[in-house]
């Protein structure tokens, strides 16, 4: 019995354990599905999707990405990738930003970016985003994105902006559209902090109390 219950506790130990280590995926990607159009120059500069951040504990966004379909136009996009938090009309404080990478144009890519750990407001609502606007004119590729089936509660529909080289009226304007359906399709990945990793001091309590109850049920029977 005693073997048992220790057996137990250390089941337990590690149950909790994995749930600390466990993390929270959005991805609605469906395949090969040419939608939204055209990305690039000299035409829609910017093209984003809106989501909303997971509840406490996962809300470090570790890396993100996009779908990007076949050419409209051929030749490559220089564009840089975003997160900003967003308002209900544009996007509000810059949260991070890649440099620029310079896509193939190739056709059914997925471009994803690690954020190298960004901790976001549990429940806040914020915008994931491409954008040639601060390359304008480096490149003359165009492109389709392809559409993902609906997550309601993560993401919350497809936004664009004609905003040319301004990138600063991302922040300053409405964009011309958000909360499209259907939604672009993603894949953004959460932990629970920057290592996903849980404090060694909270599993050593949680260990403690475990084998401290595990000893009183014994000196019951």
């Amino acid at each position: 019995m005693k073997r048992s219950l220790g057996f137990v506790a250390l089941l337990l130990l590690l149950a909790l354990a994995g749930s600390a280590f466990a993390d929270v995926t959005y991805n609605n990607y469906e395949g090969y599905n040419p939608y939204w159009h055209p990305l690039g120059y000299p035409n829609t500069a910017t093209y984003g999707e809106l989501f909303t951040a997971p509840s406490s504990p996962n809300t470090n966004l570790a890396d993100f990405g996009f779908w990007i379909a076949n050419p409209v136009a051929n030749g490559n996009i220089v564009m840089s990738a975003y997160i900003a938090t967003w308002t209900g009309t544009n996007a509000g404080t810059l949260l991070y930003s890649s440099s620029p990478i310079n896509y193939g144009n190739t056709g059914e890519a997925f471009v994803s970016f690690n954020t190298g750990g960004l901790n976001l407001a549990p429940g806040g609502s914020y915008v994931m985003f491409l954008s040639i606007s601060q390359s304008y004119g480096q490149s003359f590729g165009e492109a389709q994105v392809d559409a993902g089936s609906a997550l309601p509660g993560q993401l919350n529909g497809f936004a664009y902006y004609n905003n040319g080289g301004d990138f600063n009226a991302l922040f300053t304007n409405p964009w011309d559209a958000s909360g499209l359906s259907p939604d672009w399709a993603v894949n953004l990945d959460f932990t629970s902090g920057s290592s996903g990793v849980p404090e060694p001091a909270s599993l050593i309590l949680l260990g403690t109390g475990l084998l401290a109850g595990v000893r009183t049920i014994r000196r019951k029977r």
